[in-house]
């Protein structure tokens, strides 16, 4: 994955241009550089001192997002194995929260009295 040269702690949007016009376009090209050979392409504002700080910590960053990535993706299957895991938790929260739910659920019984042959014919009532 290619990460942007803005990404990395101390380098700004215009440093981040100067950097790019003078052919290094990525954090891992940085991060691989050694500081002379920035010194060398004459970036201005850009010293032996700043470069160090630049390449550190664009190595950092790089060491960052890859534990990142490496936590996030478990291992074949171990990873199905978590999924299945977390499926099934899920849908045993869902039964006992709608369980739950249902007990307190109010109760509303709507009933009618009266006979059919009582005759309540439907045109002589009055709707509101």
């Amino acid at each position: 994955m290619v990460y942007q040269l803005e990404d990395v702690k101390g380098i700004g949007s215009e440093t981040a241009k100067k950097i790019k016009e003078a052919g290094i376009d990525s954090v891992e090209i940085l991060a691989s550089s050694k500081p002379e050979d920035i010194v060398k392409l004459r970036i201005k504002g850009i010293g032996k001192a700043t470069a160090s700080k630049f390449i550190e910590s664009a190595k950092s960053f790089l060491e960052e997002k890859t534990s990142e990535v490496k936590a996030l993706q478990p291992e074949g299957k171990e990873r199905i194995a978590d999924q299945k895991k977390t499926m099934k938790k899920e849908e045993s929260l869902k039964t006992t929260n709608l369980k739950v739910l249902m007990k307190k659920q109010a109760e509303c019984n709507i009933g009618l009295v009266g006979h059919v042959d009582h005759g309540m014919n439907l045109s002589s009532r009055r709707f509101l």
